[in-house]
């Protein structure tokens, strides 16, 4: 039986399960590299981030919800330039969208992008960025089916 799912914005109710769906998106992406590595009390600390970010105007926190349960999110934010050298002064950052497993590949990450693309869109905000890692390639074919493209490498030392 496949349970219809609502793509709604968070609520402070909300948070325990947004916790625990980014503690299942780090360890899972902690297998491609040791940088997203856990801290011990890191879910309590991205918690009162996600509290004190909830109601922000700069920020968009969406949730998919199946029945009462959530089985998804996404955190985005618009960020601006600084210094002001650049033509575009402000941007979208997509900084986490998950789904729980048991819920993946039935269109729930998409509904979750088109609704956080919506909410940029009604911002003004036409450039949006995502930071995904080399090695995962499930994300990578995913964003690049969502049309996003390569326009910058990060490296690190």
């Amino acid at each position: 039986m496949t349970r219809e799912v609502t793509i709604r914005k968070a609520v402070a109710e909300d948070v325990s399960s947004i916790v625990e769906l980014w503690k299942e998106l780090m360890d899972f992406n902690k297998q491609y590299d040791e940088h997203w590595s856990r801290l011990e009390t890191g879910h309590k600390n991205f918690g009162d981030f996600i509290n004190s970010h909830i109601a922000d105007e700069a920020f968009c926190v969406l949730v998919a919800e199946a029945d009462k349960d959530i089985v998804g999110y996404c955190l985005s934010e618009i960020q601006k330039c600084d210094p002001q050298i650049l033509k575009i002064q402000e941007y979208g950052h997509i900084s986490n969208i998950t789904v729980t497993r048991n819920f993946q590949r039935k269109g729930i990450g998409e509904s979750l992008l088109r609704k956080t693309m919506d909410w940029f869109s009604k911002k003004g905000v036409h450039r949006i960025e995502v930071c995904v890692g080399i090695g995962n390639k499930s994300a990578r074919k995913f964003w690049t089916k969502m049309g996003f493209t390569v326009f910058v490498e990060t490296m690190f030392f």
